[in-house]
């Protein structure tokens, strides 16, 4: 920890903590799935790492990376032979500017909801190499109509159609929704730490928490004859709310004497005096002899 004096701090990249996870979780006999991640983790020894634990991936990439387009004429080196790589960089930005045609994605219509059918981004699709990431990969282009925002999603199953790919990145949204219930509901960011052990603490009992709730939410949904809708995890912490109101006031309708009991005791806490000022004097003087022979006897 850096604010520790005297330990030495070493940081890692955040890639590394990543696949270390992975590796656990693959240790532990946890199925293989498919990675989701934002464009911090679009790079080449990240998706390296994920090919060695033979892991499905579909990674955001930023514009700004570069795509091996074959030459269309041989490239020479200076000395007149044939040049090693046989390919010209272009930025990922202009092959899809390339590309004149686009598929629309969206929601299908429902006659029973009465509604109809919704485009939900423009996308494009190539499957191509990046100079910066190694082998070939299905890159789309994801284009929000109404926002006007651009996503570029990388995965290395080259036969997955726009939708699959931008259906199965949608489910990385759970993970900002884990964050959001953390901040707002477990005051994650208002924990005061000062170790290493109270980071790991922290992050386990907020873990936790998420982890019982999400349990409530499961029975719930899983309760009676037939199954019903999920519902989000603040809604979970504002029907236990709800319920504790409801006791509360039925227990004020019933009892009588509580809110008398309650008036008592807040009016005793209204009102407290200051501790009064005392000055402070010399005692005695002291030699240390002295000193050190009344800490013998205190001893």
């Amino acid at each position: 920890m850096p604010w520790q004096n005297g330990k030495r701090s070493v940081s890692r990249p955040k890639y590394e903590l990543a696949i270390e996870m992975l590796q656990w979780a693959i240790d532990k006999g946890f199925p293989l799935g498919v990675v989701l991640a934002d464009s911090w983790f679009g790079s080449g020894p990240f998706v390296k790492s994920l090919k060695r634990l033979g892991m499905s991936y579909v990674i955001e990439i930023k514009s700004n990376l570069n795509v091996r387009i074959p030459c269309k004429e041989p490239k020479l080196t200076r000395t007149g032979r044939v040049a090693k790589n046989q390919y010209d960089l272009t930025k990922l930005l202009d092959v899809f500017k390339s590309i004149l045609t686009f598929t629309k994605c969206g929601f299908a219509a429902d006659k029973e909801r009465g509604k109809e059918k919704k485009t939900l981004y423009h996308t494009k699709i190539i499957n191509a190499r990046l100079n910066s990431i190694s082998g070939k990969h299905r890159i789309v282009q994801s284009i929000d109509p109404a926002k006007k925002t651009t996503k570029y999603l990388l995965t290395n199953e080259l036969t997955w159609e726009a939708t699959k790919i931008i259906s199965a990145y949608s489910h990385r949204w759970v993970i900002e929704e884990f964050f959001r219930n953390a901040k707002q509901l477990s005051d994650m960011e208002g924990a005061t730490i000062r170790s290493e052990q109270g980071v790991t603490l922290a992050l386990c009992l907020v873990s936790w928490i998420d982890s019982l709730l999400h349990f409530e939410n499961y029975k719930q949904s899983t309760a009676g004859k037939l199954s019903k809708e999920p519902l989000t995890v603040p809604s979970i912490v504002r029907q236990a709310q709800y319920d504790n109101l409801e006791t509360f006031v039925n227990k004020v309708q019933k009892d009588e004497g509580l809110l008398k009991k309650w008036f008592e005791v807040e009016k005793k806490q209204l009102n407290r005096k200051r501790k009064r000022v005392t000055v402070l004097i010399n005692i005695e003087e002291c030699t240390e002899d002295c000193a050190k022979s009344h800490l013998d006897k205190a001893a």
